[in-house]
């Protein structure tokens, strides 16, 4: 390899013809910029000289030569090719043939796939419709599995029983092969005797329901009897629903054992809570039975059996084979029982209602409570341990206020007492500033008593401590004390003749040894 710096100095060497100083560049530019005014003139430029088809002709002189020469020559060529190929563009855009398009004589491939298609569809849906006629066609309707009974009302409830008496007259009619006239009029008249005889049982049940009535109502002692038998019924229910649960329990318990304890827990679980909530269901439907059962023993039944109609006519009943004659007095007791089992339902709707928003409210209470006993400053300073006596007063109270057993209570009453021992410490303590500022009051009275006797003001102060001691006993809290009352005697013990204005000679009065001992007494 070649030394770098020798590589360097040929290349500056061989680019040196190609340097050239400021000078003469900024000349060169001075130059063109003339040359380029010459052929813009004045004006500004329109267009870029840059461009092959210009505006303006531009002559490139004599002074071209080698590559710069032909490279023009070609450009010039080309910018005349151009111009003569968007000529016969021109040409042939304005003059377009008509070229008449010829009918395809080809089938359309895929319209005709599609209607084949289409067309084989259809076919299937009307082979598939005739082999389900032909089926048809093939079961008529006196075969007996064309119309199975039990496919039908698979997993449907089922029919409530039918009257024996239905079920003997269907006997009876299929066991006789085409009775003549005289028998189905024999029968016709059994059938309106039993239909007489029927209406006649059913006036007397309802001339004893009336009357029963028509009595007063039930008295305390026969609605606590019942409300006994009630609740025995219920516990007795109760055990019996728990013993099933845990013996089905028990009984998923051995049988699952073999599957693995984390799924025995679950499955067990989903068991015991699926019970648990049938058990709920069936007691609240109870408890709803025995409230409604409840508000009828309380109040006056009123016989709500509408009177008997018109009965249709028998022989169509029987032609016709309709339901049984009893149904238009069932009609209004089921409507009954449907009217009230859509209260108790909205009842225990509104109930459950009630619950949720009361439970709410309580736990919102609740934490208010906690939040605000953290945030006191009364509970820390009066923690009181009241009496038994109180408690259990204080206890009852809030037991009889609230029974939803939320904990609101026991959250409150550290509040009454507490503010119950702040109300008592504020009024022990205005009691004592009262003692404190009457023992003042009092001491100052005394002083001042025994100032004006040195001063020889006695008379003077009499009338203002006359005045002084009217005060006091028309204030409530300066003359309702024994001290005060003490005071008030002792001073008007001590009460001496008025001094005579002017006379200095008075205060003796020949008591000239007792001069020193008011001092020490």
């Amino acid at each position: 390899m070649s030394d770098p710096g020798g590589i360097a100095l040929k290349l500056k060497a061989d680019l040196e013809r190609y340097v050239k100083p400021r000078e003469q560049v900024n000349y060169i530019r001075r130059i063109l910029a003339l040359h380029l005014g010459s052929f813009t003139g004045d004006g500004p430029v329109t267009q870029p000289l840059s461009l092959v088809d210009g505006v303006l002709d531009v002559d490139s002189g004599q002074a071209l030569s080698g590559l710069h020469k032909e490279y023009i020559d070609a450009l010039k060529a080309n910018a005349a090719a151009r111009r003569e190929f968007d000529k016969v563009l021109r040409t042939a855009t304005s003059q377009p043939e008509a070229r008449p398009q010829q009918p395809s004589s080809e089938p359309d491939f895929l319209h005709e796939q599609l209607a084949l298609l289409q067309m084989q569809r259809k076919k299937k849906c009307l082979l598939a419709i005739e082999a389900c006629l032909d089926r048809l066609a093939e079961k008529p309707a006196s075969f007996h599995s064309f119309l199975d009974s039990e496919d039908i009302f698979h997993g449907s409830k089922p029919l409530p029983s039918v009257p024996q008496a239905v079920l003997n007259s269907f006997v009876r009619e299929q066991s006789s092969a085409g009775p003549d006239l005289h028998q189905r009029l024999h029968q016709l008249e059994k059938t309106v005797l039993r239909s007489k005889l029927l209406l006649k049982q059913e006036e007397r049940v309802l001339a004893e329901a009336r009357a029963r009535c028509s009595k007063s109502s039930v008295s305390n002692g026969a609605k606590l009897e019942a409300l006994n038998a009630t609740r025995d019924e219920l516990i007795a229910w109760i055990e019996t629903e728990l013993g099933k649960a845990s013996s089905e329990e028990s009984e998923d318990v051995a049988k699952e054992a073999s599957e693995g304890q984390a799924q025995e827990s679950k499955i067990d679980q989903g068991a015991v809570t699926t019970r648990l909530q049938q058990i709920q269901h069936k007691y609240s439907a109870y408890v709803a039975a025995r409230k409604g059962l409840v508000e009828l023993l309380a109040r006056r039944p009123q016989p709500s059996i509408p009177p008997p109609t018109k009965q249709p006519n028998i022989t169509s009943k029987l032609a016709t084979g309709s339901a049984d004659p009893v149904t238009h007095l069932l009609t209004p007791y089921i409507e009954g029982i449907l009217s009230v089992s859509r209260q108790q339902k909205a009842a225990i709707t509104q109930k459950s209602h009630i619950a949720t928003v009361l439970s709410k409210r309580s736990k919102d209470t609740r934490q208010v409570l906690d939040r605000l006993a953290e945030e006191s400053q009364l509970l820390p300073a009066h923690q009181v341990k009241d009496s038994r006596t109180r408690r259990a007063g204080l206890d009852f109270e809030m037991a009889s206020k609230s029974s939803d057993r939320d904990g609101v209570a026991p959250r409150v009453k550290p509040w009454v007492l507490a503010a119950d021992a702040a109300k008592i410490a504020n009024l022990e303590a205005v009691a004592e500033t009262i003692d404190g500022g009457q023992a003042a009051l009092e001491s100052s009275m005394t002083s001042l008593l025994k100032t004006y006797q040195l001063l020889g003001r006695s008379g003077h102060v009499s009338e203002e401590d006359a005045a002084v001691e009217d005060a006091t006993d028309d204030d409530v809290w300066l003359g309702g004390g024994e001290r005060s009352a003490a005071v008030r005697k002792h001073s008007q013990k001590e009460t001496k003749p008025a001094l005579q204005n002017g006379d200095p000679w008075s205060i003796l009065h020949g008591n000239l040894g007792l001069i020193g001992h008011d001092d020490a007494e």
